[in-house]
């Protein structure tokens, strides 16, 4: 036994060595010096106290080298799996279960679509550009050849393969893809559009005509929505949705200079979308905030100038009805051949698969008869990397300009801020020219030559400003005012929550605007729009004069209950209660207003869609609208009663889940967030790469935005929100602040994995260095790179 005792002991102390040196080898090297023949001169990478690398280089080309090489060390995984979302080719490492998902992103033609722009680029990209692109995807190639891959590859027993030019393209076509919301709302609205008369479609937000704007049939259509929200969510790499910016012209601000601010909203992942450097040569200087796989900065600023992004939400997608037989398709009274192509799918531990993709002239047919035109693949150029190289690279407002005109999908908000006092704002994409009856926001008969997309609009068309007398710019994804009478369309917050919270801070008489002032409001909890819905619902409760739902005869839950929201404001803090009776009684009033018109399967369809929450506060104003009675009741139902039944249904449903004891309502408790990773539902180690979860604040849509989905389920699941905070004011732009939620690296060994995530749900920021002897003071590790001799 002595001997048993023994042996045991020997080895779980071996175990525990292993794995310490393990974990020490796994680490982030922040210390290294290693030699390369792709620089020219020595180039210094200083760590600072978040991880994030300040690049000393005597040239471009060897501070992108840098760049590249670092991004790689923190964030390979990331990149590959980017990627690999952008090129259908998920199934190559994770196996079957990624091979619908690569069977419909191959037939977007996001793969076809970077084959072809990586070719243009070579060949006739800008040479500084190249130079600087090719430099960064040897920096990347540099550090996949030493063969320290990160610890998702050891326990996949797999290899990343290296960077190419093709490789950016499929990043910005994923990019681009997630900024897409026709593919989850178009179907939908088209499906509604057909079953149901323009009575019920009045309460439905397709138009726009009441928001805050910034000045200047055949087979289930459903099913596509269907079909792309549950890729989705299988996806393990984040998307886009929505995002907050402003400037504040110096003439608003206590320093007298411009104030700049930007949280650009994902899906919440782990590690942090964004991976900040900061780079110094003799002819440049930016701090940028990187995706991951891109070399230029979609996000950053120089000394002198700061450029943001929000998502434009431009409809840039037309989905059209076809008319098919076999291999044929009928167009402009004649019958042409479908464009047929194969395109193998690459599947670990599994045969490879051979996929057809069809193709009208429109597009590639996504499902049955409906084919797709995307601004994406059918604009002639690419240029999304040249315009994101020109705003880091940007001397002035011009140059600025110039980039911004550059971009055709996605569609981007451009912010900009600089020190001369400029601020603007451009809409920048390439918009397309419809015809007058053409109705983008549903199925296009694709027999119509007239139908197809007539051409584009010049960038001065585009929705744009630049220093206007309010002294104030913003974007929250909201709709821009006409252009010269063309209204572009396009699936824009029309919720107003977040628009008219900035607009209405930044309109008053304030003129002392500080980077604290932006701080307060980019952590804004309040919604005005669900104050306003929550002051209808109680309205409709109080007019009700049905005898079994009269609230004066409310007692026990139902009583305390209606007090707890009946004076509710639409707040969000940690610990408030009637925010959870608020958004289950949302719920069940759609459900009871819509659900059964719509039928359970396509009702689920349109509640996770923004069509659904943009209509809520419509069908709340129109008290007579159609949606309010119930089919499945001979009488005819008002909306007083509707909604008194919601609330009923949300008070007994919250007492089944939770129990009758209201501190088991608290909102912030069922309002959890987790940051998680590609393996975070792997038994075992799952946790081990999530961040979380944390107990948060704030709304679906107010300014610091959590959002969730309602559905039947007595939860707030936070799924995105600011992906990163920033805040900068051009008297100290060398100390601007940011914070990311979880942390800069990707290497759940290193210290710097989580260790922003308490400041980030703290709402507290923390620097953006730039001034060198403040970075030298707070390094945690100086490396070197060497020419090779």
């Amino acid at each position: 036994m002595r001997k048993l005792l023994g042996i045991v002991i020997v080895v779980i102390v071996f175990v525990f060595i292993a794995g310490y040196v393990f974990v020490i080898n796994s680490e982030t090297n922040y210390e290294f010096t290693i030699t390369s023949n792709d620089v020219t001169e020595e180039v210094r990478i200083v760590f600072d106290d978040m991880a994030v690398p300040h690049i000393y280089a005597a040239n471009e080309s060897d501070a992108m080298f840098a760049l590249g090489y670092v991004h790689a060390s923190e964030r390979l995984w990331q990149m590959d799996l980017i990627r690999r979302a952008g090129g259908g080719e998920l199934s190559e490492l994770f196996g079957v279960d990624m091979i619908e998902n690569d069977k419909y992103l191959r037939t977007l033609g996001m793969k076809e679509s970077a084959e072809k722009c990586a070719k243009e680029f070579e060949e006739n990209g800008p040479e500084e550009v190249i130079e600087a692109a090719v430099a960064y995807l040897n920096g990347v190639n540099s550090f996949i050849d030493e063969g320290d891959f990160p610890i998702e590859y050891t326990l996949l027993g797999s290899e990343p393969a290296k960077f190419d030019v093709e490789d950016l393209y499929k990043t910005a076509g994923f990019m681009g893809y997630s900024f897409a919301m026709a593919f989850k709302n178009e179907p939908i609205i088209d499906w509604i559009q057909s079953n149901f008369d323009s009575t019920y479609m009045a309460d439905i937000a397709v138009t726009l005509s009441n928001n805050t704007k910034i000045p200047v049939s055949g087979g289930d259509a459903v099913s596509i929505s269907d079909m792309v929200m549950e890729l989705d969510e299988r996806l393990p790499v984040p998307q886009f949705i929505g995002s907050n910016s402003w400037v504040i012209s110096g003439e608003k601000t206590k320093s007298g200079r411009v104030v700049f601010a930007n949280d650009a909203h994902m899906v919440f992942s782990s590690p942090s979308v964004w991976y900040e450097a900061h780079v110094v040569t003799p002819e440049l200087e930016y701090y940028g905030n990187h995706l991951a796989g891109m070399p230029f900065p979609p996000i950053g600023h120089t000394l002198t100038h700061s450029w943001g992004i929000t998502m434009f939400v431009n409809d840039d997608i037309d989905m059209y009805k076809e008319q098919i037989e076999g291999d044929k398709y009928f167009y402009d009274g004649k019958w042409l051949d479908l464009d047929i192509s194969y395109q193998t799918i690459v599947v670990r531990d599994s045969s490879d698969i051979v996929i057809p993709i069809k193709k009208t002239h429109h597009g590639p047919i996504i499902m049955d008869d409906i084919s797709m035109w995307w601004a994406y693949t059918k604009y002639p150029k690419n240029l999304l990397n040249e315009a994101f190289y020109g705003f880091s690279r940007a001397h002035d407002i011009v140059d600025a300009k110039k980039s911004a005109s550059l971009i055709h999908a996605p569609g981007l908000n451009i912010m900009y801020g600089d020190s001369e006092g400029n601020i603007a704002w451009w809409a920048s994409a390439k918009l397309p020219i419809r015809g007058d009856s053409v109705d983008c926001k549903s199925f296009i008969d694709g027999t119509k030559a007239s139908n197809d997309v007539q051409g584009w609009y010049d960038f001065s068309k585009n929705p744009q400003i630049v220093n206007p007398e309010r002294g104030f710019v913003f974007s929250a994804n909201n709709s821009p005012e006409d252009v010269e009478g063309v209204h572009y369309p396009g699936y824009y917050y029309s919720g107003n929550t977040r628009a008219s919270s900035i607009q209405a801070a930044l309109s008053t008489d304030k003129s002392d605007w500080t980077i604290d002032d932006v701080h307060a409001l980019q952590l804004d909890n309040y919604s005005p729009v669900y104050d306003k819905n929550s002051k209808m619902l109680v309205e409709y409760i109080l007019n009700n004069d049905s005898e079994d739902l009269d609230p004066s005869k409310f007692d026990g839950i139902y009583k305390s209950s209606f007090d707890l929201i009946k004076d509710w404001r639409g707040t969000h803090e940690l610990g408030e209660i009637a925010p959870t009776i608020y958004y289950r009684w949302m719920y069940n009033t759609l459900k009871l207003a819509m659900g059964d018109d719509m039928g359970d399967e396509k009702f689920k369809s349109f509640t996770p869609t923004f069509v659904c929450e943009y209509s809520f506060p419509m069908l709340l104003e129109n008290a007579e609208s159609p949606w309010w009675d119930d089919v499945n009741t001979e009488k005819a139902d008002g909306a007083s009663e509707i909604v008194s039944r919601a609330f009923i249904a949300a008070i007994d449903e919250l007492q089944d889940a939770l129990g009758d004891n209201h501190d088991a309502w608290i909102y912030s408790d069922l309002h959890t967030l987790t940051h998680k990773h590609a393996m975070g539902d792997v038994k075992y180690i799952g946790d081990f790469f999530n961040v979380g979860p944390f107990k948060v604040p704030a709304a679906k849509d107010a300014l610091n935005k959590y959002e969730f989905r309602l559905n039947d389920e007595v939860n707030f699941k936070v799924f995105s929100g600011p992906s990163m905070r920033i805040a900068i004011d051009f008297a100290d732009v060398e100390n601007s602040e940011s914070v990311l939620p979880t942390g800069q690296s990707g290497n759940v060994f290193s210290d710097y994995f989580d260790n922003q995530a308490e400041m980030y749900h703290s709402g507290n920021y923390r620097q953006q260095r730039m001034i060198e002897s403040d970075i030298n003071a707070h390094a945690i590790g100086i490396s070197i790179i060497k020419p090779e001799k």
